[in-house]
């Protein structure tokens, strides 16, 4: 039995050390451009479709993925927005800024959670997680949101999921997969 433990304690605590976030593989698949790369959902398709991408002024829509799991006309969703860097600013300070333009822009904004945050490749931001509505048409969502600066580009990092989703931690750590390539 002694050695039964020992053996597994040892096999957990070198599991924790794989690098390139192999303990994701089993349900995440790796998306890589020439900036930057993250982990998504293995079962999320990615969209390439103009028609069914929002078209935000003045950024570049640089991954939309949805799940394929349905619920109530909805699925799950993470939205990547690039914009080429106008000014020197921090991924922290750039998400304070966008988060007071979210709460403002968003209808029956509800704040969850605001907190530090911190990418695997150890860049700081902040991530923020609420409720809100686009418009009057749609449902209210649940979105978690945070921000980062690779060299000349800001990226706008979003998740949209149903709020019947209670525990983000999960998600969360999707986020954290994001890298910069420099």
């Amino acid at each position: 039995m002694k050695i039964f433990i020992f053996l597994l304690s040892l096999f957990l605590l070198f599991s924790c050390w794989k690098s390139d976030n192999q303990w994701l593989q089993p349900w995440l698949t790796k998306f890589e451009t020439n900036s930057f790369t993250i982990w998504i959902p293995e079962r999320w398709s990615i969209l390439k479709d103009s028609d069914r991408i929002p078209n935000p002024a003045s950024w570049q829509v640089v991954l939309a993925a949805v799940s394929e799991d349905l619920m109530y006309w909805f699925a799950n969703n993470i939205l990547i927005l690039e914009q080429d860097l106008t000014k020197n600013i921090s991924s922290k300070e750039f998400s304070i800024l966008n988060n007071v333009w979210a709460t403002q822009k968003y209808l029956e904004y509800t704040k969850i959670k605001w907190d530090n945050f911190y990418f695997n490749s150890w860049a700081e931001s902040n991530i923020y997680v609420f409720e809100a509505k686009y418009n009057t048409s749609t449902p209210k969502l649940k979105f978690i949101q945070t921000w980062v600066v690779c060299r000349n580009k800001w990226y706008l990092i979003t998740l949209a999921l149903s709020t019947n989703v209670r525990n983000t931690d999960l998600y969360e750590e999707l986020l954290k997969t994001f890298s910069c390539k420099y």
